[in-house]
């Protein structure tokens, strides 16, 4: 009975070790997933920043709140709001693209022009749209069903040549975020109503952004 006991004491240790090992092994994995996701996000946090910095110094004056980089659950899964303003106007979603050079087009895909290079582009309206119907969806669960969401796609890098109307510069959002109406909407129910369900763990994010990388 003693060398079963003292063989099963060995056993447990190395079942500990072993466990240790793989809960380390799965924390230095999803770091290298997450600096790489990181990465791959740099570009196009430089143009989040820009219009950023547009929407804070309008919700200062419209005693609005932005929230960026909002993750709201969609379907099985989640979707990431780039930016998300919340205000008596009702809801304005903004997605940011930080491409240059001369875009052009429309339907599913637009064209870009770097040099003598094209390249196409997924229509950001239609990521958009989707995100808006995510909005209006989750609002009208929480009973604010009547709340207006308005939607702005904006080109945030400065040496964009737009011959589209699939988008805004930003000296043209300024303008168009002048025109929204002024309304009576409740910020403090919609903004509740948001942040209760946004997604907050971090794999359900990553695992976003990594599956968006791919496509």
């Amino acid at each position: 009975m003693l060398y079963f006991s003292v063989e099963w004491s060995k056993i447990s240790v190395w079942l500990l070790i072993a466990a240790a090992g793989f809960v380390l092994l799965a924390l230095l994995l999803f770091a290298l997933l997450w600096m790489y996701n990181r990465y791959k996000k740099q570009k196009g946090i430089a143009g989040e920043r820009r219009v950023a910095k547009v929407l804070h110094r309008f919700a200062r004056k419209r005693h609005a709140v932005l929230m960026n980089s909002l993750y709201l659950p969609l379907y099985d899964g989640c979707t990431e709001i780039d930016h998300l303003l919340c205000g008596s106007f009702g809801v304005v979603v903004v997605e940011t693209k930080n491409v240059g050079g001369t875009i052009s087009g429309s339907g599913e895909y637009l064209t870009q022009q770097l040099g003598s290079k094209t390249h196409k582009l997924r229509h950001p309206q239609k990521q958009n749209e989707t995100h808006i119907r995510n909005v209006e969806h989750h609002l009208h669960k929480a009973g604010l069903g009547d709340v207006p969401v308005h939607g702005f796609v904006v080109f945030a890098n400065p040496n964009i040549v737009l011959k589209t109307k699939a988008g805004l510069t930003l000296p043209q959002l300024e303008s168009a975020l002048q025109k929204l109406p002024k309304g009576r909407c409740d910020r403090k129910k919609i903004e509740r109503a948001l942040r209760t369900v946004k997604v907050r763990s971090p794999f359900r994010k990553l695992f976003h952004d990594l599956e968006l990388s791919r496509r």
